[in-house]
């Protein structure tokens, strides 16, 4: 949503931290990103794009234009977590420790307890399908490529469930209250994008690691304080 006043039309509409009024005020607004390494900013830039996602890749490649070099670790919050940034990452050969946007939400107990989530689910690796809670097989119904808005593609794998008639548990496994269609006509479906769980896996691996979590902390001080 951006913003047509005169004075700045550039800027975008966005939630601020600072809410004095307490009720969620949206402000035209730039969205400020900065590096640091050993306790220096080394680097600093401008968005106009409320959200962090698209800005870590012209952020990095305004900082090699600018500085010559590109850092071999790049530490980074839940809000630049995607596909794209993980393939760019990959890319030039740089280290991925992003914390992934659902790592909080995964450890909670509704989470791990939740059938309807694909990750609570048996995978068959060679069949390439899912077993849900009550037994019945998810398989590949179709293959969907997303495009971002920055023009990346990603490949989505489309799972649906051979049946889901007379399931007694279908209310806690089958989501989203919003479909007019009732609950007896649906059947259990899912997308997974393969190659950014793969890359979340590994990135998981990373941060949970030993030197993955120095590597966090260090950025939390630094970068937060």
């Amino acid at each position: 949503r951006n913003s047509f006043a005169k004075t700045d039309t550039d800027a975008t509409f966005m939630r601020m931290k600072e809410d004095a009024m307490k009720n969620g005020q949206l402000k035209p607004a730039y969205n400020i990103q900065y590096g640091s390494e050993a306790q220096f900013i080394v680097w600093a830039d401008v968005f106009p794009k409320p959200t962090d996602t698209t800005t870590l890749i012209p952020f990095l490649e305004g900082m090699h234009q600018h500085l010559g070099r590109r850092y071999p670790n790049i530490v980074a919050d839940a809000g630049y977590e995607s596909e794209e940034n993980y393939a760019y990452l990959k890319a030039h050969k740089q280290t991925a420790y992003i914390k992934p946007n659902n790592y909080e939400a995964s450890k909670t107990r509704k989470w791990k307890h939740d059938i309807g989530r694909r990750e609570n689910m048996q995978y068959l690796p060679d069949e390439d399908a899912y077993l849900c809670s009550e037994g019945r097989k998810l398989v590949v119904s179709g293959i969907r490529h997303a495009k971002s808005r920055t023009g990346f593609v990603s490949e989505k794998t489309c799972y649906t469930c051979k049946s889901c008639k007379d399931c007694p548990r279908k209310a806690d496994c089958i989501h989203g209250n919003h479909s007019k269609q009732p609950l007896d006509e649906r059947t259990k479906h899912f997308e997974v994008a393969k190659v950014f769980q793969q890359e979340r896996q590994e990135d998981l691996a990373r941060i949970t690691s030993e030197h993955g979590i120095e590597l966090r902390v260090n950025r939390s001080i630094q970068a937060e304080g």
